[in-house]
């Protein structure tokens, strides 16, 4: 599945992501890339709501990876990790991420993920999500593969 979907706004972005994740079953991994302030982080709040999380999420930039058990009938985990301030995936050993990166009842989502690309082999289904910034300030090009 390629897709190229253009966002005019955050609320596009986060729509955008809301509909990607409606036929997640559990297992899968969401590797995004992109320039800062790309829309990363929006992009996860949208994962989380369409699993249905209530509460708003907040980037992991300095812990690293927070977990939310959404309300979803097969999905009990969705964890967030942002490795802007990863060298390596020598820097996530200790905090458990192999584990959620092989279980059927999680979602996974990381930004930054081209700095820890040696992980996504562990994942049973990887999709690719690359955010660029468009013309005007709120305007992005997503791309999922």
């Amino acid at each position: 599945m390629e897709k190229k979907i253009k966002s005019r706004n955050e609320a596009d972005t986060l729509n955008t992501a809301k509909k990607f994740v409606a036929e997640f079953t559990g297992g899968e991994v969401v590797a995004l890339s992109g320039e800062l302030g790309a829309g990363k982080t929006i992009f996860c709040k949208g994962l989380a709501q369409g699993l249905g999380y209530k509460k708003v999420i907040t980037s992991p930039t300095f812990v690293l990876m927070k977990v939310y058990h959404p309300d979803h009938p097969v999905i009990k985990n969705f964890v967030h990790v942002d490795c802007y301030r990863v060298d390596s995936s020598d820097d996530l050993s200790g905090i458990g991420l192999g584990d959620y990166l092989k279980r059927n009842d999680t979602v996974v989502a990381i930004e930054w993920a081209e700095k820890v690309k040696d992980l996504l082999s562990q994942a049973r289904k990887v999709y690719k999500v690359k955010i660029k910034s468009g013309k005007g300030d709120l305007e992005r090009t997503i791309e999922i593969s």
